[in-house]
């Protein structure tokens, strides 16, 4: 989740922005802290460690120009958004000279919204948009779940891709689909699946995937998703039938930000609604048939080869979790390689795209054998892995050359 600091000395500001970030980007945004000034902010930072910041050009003591100098200084990793009601293009010009992401005129209240033209919504979808690229591209770094001062490691990280492509692939049996839904608190009710297929999703990591679950947000409606090679798996349940009828728009939204100006192609599939979770594998046939049957043949045919390379590599998931979980280093190294080769092929040897997945892969894996009983995969192991793969350059390459040194990982005997 992103964390967001909203300074502005008019209090009617803060929660109107507050109420639009908290109704608006559930799960995604949080608003950690408010502040009434300039000076007020810059001792809330080091503490609240905000991505975003929303502050107001004209504040007591200290404005937001001097304020946005400041923290452009200290904390360049932060994205800045200045408010305002001046109109002079001069401050806008000053603001974006000092660093800030964008610019955003007053007045933007309810009843002014339709004169106005701005939507902070819109707005705010642009901020997200922007900051995708390169917290996707340090996605691998945090992608175990390490803190640079922590040893904890977050064997739970990107769990839904587990789920959800076992579900669809029929690779697990009726009640234990039942039972890792419950732990999603998803039970007897209505589903959808929507799937997307687009290049654009080959490079994305975690951060991207919870931009795109959030344009799926409806109410009484439960989100879970997961980005894997070009792919996009949606599952979207609800105690009520009619709940999914801003579905329409919440794909179109979802499939506009994906394009993006470039206008990649983008192709999308929703199923019916299903009452029983052992029906997920055909709610997911019926989406992906919209695919292969509505959209052009270089579309189906894409898509048919990166379904059945998904498929390919968790046979080799499965494969290597058991030959490193007998220690078999020989045969691991041999399966990690036939991995990556596959995923290079697979992603037109794209090399950020191909370390992404490999580190899914790889979290995959561990979490594999870790299910098996009377062993684990010790946390400093799991740690030393994904240090060493954030530290290797995008090369599928590098990362061939190293697949004995991720084949070692000590299995610990319980």
């Amino acid at each position: 989740m992103l964390r967001v600091i909203l300074a502005d000395d008019e209090q009617y500001e803060r929660e109107y922005l507050e109420r639009i970030i908290q109704e608006s980007y559930p799960g995604l945004l949080e608003i950690v802290d408010t502040a009434v000034d300039g000076v007020d902010l810059m001792e809330k930072l080091e503490r609240c460690k905000p991505h975003i910041v929303l502050l107001d050009i004209k504040m007591p003591r200290m404005n937001g120009l001097e304020a946005a100098d400041q923290i452009r200084k200290k904390y360049p990793d932060i994205q800045m958004v200045v408010i305002s009601a001046y109109s002079d293009f001069s401050f806008a010009k000053q603001a974006l000279k000092l660093g800030v992401t964008d610019y955003l005129l007053k007045p933007y209240l309810d009843s002014e919204l339709r004169h106005s033209g701005v939507n902070p919504k819109t707005f705010l979808d642009k901020v997200i948009s922007r900051s995708r690229e390169r917290e996707d591209s340090l996605d691998l770094l945090s992608y175990s779940g390490i803190e640079q001062d922590s040893n904890d490691f977050d064997f739970y990280r990107d769990l839904e891709k587990d789920l959800l492509w076992n579900l669809f692939f029929r690779r697990m049996e009726a009640e234990s689909m039942k039972r890792r839904l419950a732990l999603w608190e998803v039970g007897e009710g209505w589903m959808k699946v929507v799937l997307i297929s687009s290049p654009a999703l080959v490079s994305m990591g975690g951060f991207s995937q919870e931009v795109l679950k959030n344009y799926f947000h409806m109410a009484g409606v439960k989100v879970l998703n997961s980005i894997w090679m070009d792919q996009m798996a949606i599952l979207l349940y609800s105690e009520q039938e009619d709940a999914f009828t801003e579905l329409t728009g919440c794909t179109r939204r979802a499939r506009d930000y994906l394009a993006g100006e470039r206008q990649i192609p983008v192709a999308c599939g929703v199923s019916g609604t299903y009452s029983r979770p052992e029906e997920l594998p055909e709610a997911y046939e019926e989406a992906a048939s919209y695919i292969r049957d509505y959209y052009g043949d270089d579309v189906h045919q894409s898509f048919m080869e990166r379904t059945e390379g998904m498929k390919q590599i968790c046979q080799l998931e499965e494969k290597i979790s058991t030959a490193l979980a007998a220690e078999e280093r020989e045969d691991g190294e041999e399966l990690l390689t036939e991995l990556i080769e596959e995923l290079e092929r697979h992603l037109m040897y794209q090399e950020l795209a191909v370390k992404l997945n490999f580190g899914r892969s790889l979290m995959t894996i561990i979490r594999n054998i870790n299910q098996m009983p009377g062993i684990r995969v010790k946390t400093k192991e799991a740690v030393a892995r994904f240090e060493k793969l954030g530290q290797l350059n995008f090369s599928g390459e590098n990362l061939k050359y190293h697949a004995d040194y991720f084949s070692e990982m000590k299995i610990q005997r319980v």
